[in-house]
């Protein structure tokens, strides 16, 4: 039988050729059956084409990621993170849902939550325009897209300043009118801050889990570090993305990296998280990037990135405290080097910012507020602890002081004072104060002003009424609460008559002299004596 199925098989291939029935062909043997050399051949022919493949699929990639660098968009700019992987799939497309949700919900509102929400969207367009909408921003610049159209879209209008936070999310946001609600990276890092300290001092009193919330505070950590933007330099920096003071989106505050350095550092020590301690000390590069990427100022720590030449007592006494807690923590010698280079200005910057009865805010600027004093006052009692110099240790005792001293008052003397002539009342402050300057007499009050005057010199015009007996009193209540009062006495008297012009003659004989009385006095006529 196996004789005649061969014999029919060389019969067919035999009849082939003549048009009967052509063979079919066999399918190449696995490679595991051919030979080495065969095997070889087919592997370089699939790997050739899986390389032309691959070089096209490359090649188009690159092409659509130059279109993307291109497309001054939000959406260039979100798929050119998908393209270059910064992005998955899942959140290009709920990205793209949030800036459709805000800009159909900015045409839905009206009045000022419109323009509110209506400015932020402005931002974020700008930011792309400008190319600057990188990869490592979308999530702070779209979670305040988020917050905004949620925000506008439910909340009751805020008052300015407003701070809020969402849930369980320890991002802080406050309401600058005109820029929306935006993110607070001071406040929140401030807040983690006090409850790193919080663990610390459990961990020192032996009772971690009773003192310390460590749940809450891995969780806050690693979420604002989520929030981090990498500038310029390549530095992880926590930014803010609206205009302030003449500056443009994006920029950072030494104050704001330094704090969120403080909270790292100490978080690291309380929790022993040796990564939290590496991102502080990646972020210690924002002091040594000069403006406008980075806050270096040469001699100091700017407040802002973009204002050089503004120094801010509070701020930079802030940032060097706030490197000193790595430096002494973390055991970074990189935070110690920029500690001495600024704890070296901010001991020159002390004399400069005490005015004798209160603190200035900035420098050859105005006075701070009572807030801001007390902020210098405790970050001198920072320097003060840590550096145990007299500069800061005594400086810190003097403005306690001052917010328990009222207000000095000084008035000077009033003399000469006549009834209907204006004159000026003048006198000095100690301290910025709210004043009240009143004058009155028994017939009653006369005069009365309030105002809110800075330290210094100022005037009040007066115009007494009458003659007699009047009282001043200038009472000047400080920024703390002290009051303080002066009184003066005043004498009004009547100014002198003027004197009665004399009349001119008007004869023909002197028509422009002075009437005499032998002029205005008739000469007799002649008597005629008749003979």
């Amino acid at each position: 039988m196996a004789r005649r199925r061969i014999a029919l098989v060389l019969l067919a291939v035999g009849l082939g050729g003549c048009g009967v029935a052509e063979p079919v062909p066999k399918p190449p043997p696995p490679p595991e059956v051919m030979g080495p050399e065969r095997q070889g051949e087919l592997k370089s022919a699939s790997w050739r084409a899986a390389a032309a493949a691959e070089a096209q699929r490359l090649a188009r990639l690159r092409a659509a990621i130059r279109k993307a660098r291109r497309t001054p968009t939000v959406a260039g700019a979100l798929r050119l993170a998908l393209l270059t992987d910064r992005l998955t799939p899942r959140a290009h497309a709920h990205l793209t849902r949030d800036y459709a949700a805000a800009r159909n919900a900015t045409g839905r509102l009206t009045g000022a939550r419109a323009a509110e929400l209506g400015s932020v969207v402005a931002t974020v367009d700008s930011l792309a325009a400008q190319r600057l909408l990188t990869a490592t921003r979308l999530r702070p610049v779209f979670l305040v897209l988020r917050r905004n159209t949620y925000f506008w879209t439910h909340a009751a209008m805020p008052a300015a300043s407003f701070r809020t936070t969402f849930g369980r999310d320890p991002a802080v946001f406050q309401y600058y009118p005109g820029s929306g609600m935006q993110l607070q990276p001071l406040a929140s890092w401030g807040k983690v801050n006090w409850l790193a300290g919080e663990c610390m001092r459990a961990r020192a009193k032996a009772r971690r889990r009773a003192g310390c919330p460590v749940a809450e505070l891995r969780r806050n950590v690693d979420r604002l570090l989520g929030l981090a933007a990498n500038r310029g330099a390549g530095f992880p920096a926590w930014e803010h993305y609206f205009s302030w003071g003449g500056g443009s989106p994006p920029w950072i505050s030494g104050m704001t990296q330094a704090t969120a350095i403080s909270a790292l550092a100490r978080a690291s020590r309380a929790l022993d998280e040796p990564r939290w301690r590496r991102a502080a000390h990646r972020g210690l590069a924002a002091f040594d990037t000069p403006p406008p990427v980075g806050v270096d100022g040469g001699d100091h720590f700017l407040m802002y990135s973009f204002a050089p030449s503004l120094r801010i007592f509070n701020g930079e006494l802030q940032a060097v405290s706030g490197i000193g807690e790595l430096a002494a923590l973390g055991r970074d010698r990189h935070a110690r080097r920029l500690f001495r280079r600024g704890e070296r200005t901010t001991r020159a910057m002390v004399a400069a910012a005490d005015t004798g009865a209160w603190s200035l805010y900035s420098w050859a600027g105005r006075e701070s507020t009572l807030g801001y004093h007390q902020l210098i006052e405790e970050f001198l009692g920072n320097m003060c602890q840590r550096t145990q110099r007299r500069t800061y240790c005594s400086a810190r005792r003097r403005f306690a002081r001052y917010e328990r001293e009222p207000t000095r008052i000084g008035i000077a003397p009033l003399r000469r004072l006549k009834a209907r002539h204006a004159t000026t009342v003048r006198f000095s402050l100690s301290k910025v104060s709210a004043v009240t300057v009143r004058v009155w007499s028994e017939k009653g009050l006369n005069l009365t002003r309030s105002l809110q005057l800075p330290y210094g010199n100022h005037t009040v015009a007066w115009t007494p009424p009458a003659r007699g007996r009047f009282r001043l009193s200038i009472a000047a209540q400080g920024p703390s609460g002290p009051l303080g009062v002066e009184t003066r006495r005043l004498r009004v008297v009547l100014p002198k008559p003027k004197p009665k012009p004399k009349k001119q003659c008007k004869t023909k004989r002197a028509p422009e002299r002075e009437c005499s009385k032998e002029l205005l006095t008739p000469r007799p006529e002649p008597v005629k004596v008749e003979r």
